[in-house]
């Protein structure tokens, strides 16, 4: 019997439709709901613009972190290999005093 109900109602909302041209103010509500749909297409089309630019900007972050990550290494890394030129360095020149003092006695 459920079936029976659903084909009725499917037949009842489809002769709706055929009909809603022919009453009195079903060309208007069909125009409305087209302005409606229309708006609502142009906000979604505004909404989507700004969320890609919003994922660029994000983008753009990122990857500029990402450098600066990369420098912050790099810089660290140089670092350290000049601290260990100047420490053999130094090492060399105590071991060059060491030599002058020794000398010297």
């Amino acid at each position: 019997m459920r079936e029976s109900s659903d084909i009725k109602d499917l037949i009842s909302y489809g002769d709706d439709l055929i009909n809603l041209p022919n009453s009195k103010n079903g060309f208007g509500v069909v125009s409305q709901s087209f302005d409606h749909s229309k708006a609502l297409h142009f906000a979604c089309d505004e909404d989507f613009n700004q969320i890609q630019e919003s994922f660029k900007d994000c983008k753009k972050k990122l990857e500029a972190c990402k450098k600066k990550t990369e420098e912050a290494y790099s810089d660290e890394s140089s670092g350290d290999d000049d601290i260990e030129r100047l420490q053999k360095e130094l090492d060399e020149d105590m071991e060059l005093e060491s030599k002058i003092n020794d000398e010297l006695r």
